[in-house]
């Protein structure tokens, strides 16, 4: 008997110090309003208070193979999976995520308000192929429901299916000064179900660290939106190799002063800046920006009216409520689709007012080694209600990813 308890009690330490080891789970929720607004917010689970539930799906083995992974690293974790497919448990854990099969069999289908869904790992019975599951997804959230990735728990890429031949365009945000953490998430889900193009959004949420990094790796293309931030070195140094990969880069607004600390914000030990990313590599020439209350004036150069970019870019002329980006002089292999001009501004020295009367590149492409560069000074939270801005921000997107130098294995 004494023997017996003795096992227990080594069994119970045991249990004890794997649960200490564990480490929580840093999941990205991503759920959306009945007015559409789509939004991302971090939580950490405790593994203990966290059950993973599943049905087995007999998709394709990549599928079960990613499902399998997930499965694999919670019980490592501690944390209690249950198949559905056995028998419906009550669950006393604070926590349910979900994966697998959507049963049709409504007595075995949890609550999924009361559920995380892991949205690349979930199959659906009458889905007819990939745009299918997208859209049952987005309903799903619609409802009610929040999602997450398996990448939060596995790192690497979200799976996709062998028949998505879609490019890969990885969207990085993290900017509340222009107010596209709110904007740019359903303006981006706009564009993949207005093109043949696949979008993964590594959301900062106004900060400095992004979720799901190595969805890089496989990006045919790069959109960079933030300002002032310097990221993690291990972060800042994946984006320096895409970079430098020979795929696409599409910079917006503050993209050009995106990885430089402004003010007197300390440089945390473990995070690095990226002073030259503006006039190395987007070919910009940043020095301030005219008054907010005038606006800028927007045209496009007549000399590139028929290019893809200005492709049914119309009117030709339209006001900006974002102040003018001073940016010349910009590389000289650029080509220039839009400028702008404010009426008024500041000078340097923030004394006297001059009137402007040159025009500012504002819209262009160039090539950085075998990389395209696309950049835009626009993305004002005004600009992403107006036609011309979403329709050349598209169009740059698509000149981005149009034959890259480097075809991505997946």
């Amino acid at each position: 008997m004494k023997c017996i308890l003795t096992l227990q009690i080594a069994i119970a330490a045991i249990l004890i110090a794997a649960n200490l080891n564990a480490e929580p789970y840093d999941l990205q929720l991503r759920s959306r309003s009945n007015d559409g607004k789509i939004t991302y917010s971090t939580v950490k689970l405790d593994p203990a208070e966290t059950t993973f539930l599943f049905i087995p799906t007999r998709n394709e083995k990549q599928l079960q193979n990613r499902i399998k992974a997930v499965l694999d690293k919670t019980k490592e974790n501690g944390s209690p999976v249950i198949n559905y497919t056995t028998k419906i448990v009550k669950n006393k854990t604070k926590n349910n995520v979900f994966l697998g099969t959507l049963p049709n069999d409504s007595n075995l289908m949890p609550n999924l308000k009361d559920v995380v869904v892991i949205r690349d790992l979930v199959n659906l019975p009458n889905a007819k192929n990939y745009l299918d599951r997208e859209k049952t997804i987005i309903e799903l959230e619609k409802q009610g429901v929040k999602t997450i990735s398996s990448v939060d728990l596995l790192g690497g890429q979200a799976f996709r299916y062998a028949d998505d031949k879609r490019k890969h365009v990885v969207v990085m945000v993290s900017d509340d000064h222009y107010k596209a953490d709110e904007w740019m998430p359903p303006m981006i889900e706009q564009f993949q179900n207005e093109s043949d193009l696949y979008f993964t959004i590594l959301h900062g949420e106004g900060g400095d660290i992004f979720h799901g990094i190595d969805e890089i790796d496989t990006a045919d293309s790069l959109v960079v939106f933030f300002r002032r931030l310097a990221l993690r070195k291990d972060q800042l140094d994946k984006v320096k190799k895409f970079v430098e990969s020979g795929r696409g880069v599409v910079g917006l607004r503050t993209a050009c002063h995106g990885f430089s600390l402004g003010g007197k914000t300390k440089l945390q030990p473990d995070h690095a800046q990226w002073h030259e990313f503006d006039k190395k590599i987007l070919g910009g020439n940043y020095h301030g920006h005219g008054e907010d209350r005038l606006g800028s004036e927007i045209s496009s150069n007549p000399e590139q009216e028929n290019s893809p970019i200005l492709k049914d870019v119309k009117p030709a002329t339209w006001h900006s409520t974002g102040s003018v980006y001073f940016m010349n002089p910009v590389a000289e292999n650029a080509t220039i689709y839009q400028y702008a001009h404010s009426t008024e501004t500041k000078d340097p020295n923030q004394q006297k007012r001059k009137k402007i009367t040159e025009k500012i590149p504002v819209t262009w492409t160039k090539t950085y080694g075998k990389t395209k560069i696309a950049f835009t000074a626009l993305g004002h939270w005004d600009d992403a209600k107006e036609p011309q801005f979403k329709k050349v921000f598209l169009n740059l997107i698509k000149w981005s990813v149009e034959n890259t130098e480097t075809n991505v294995e997946r």
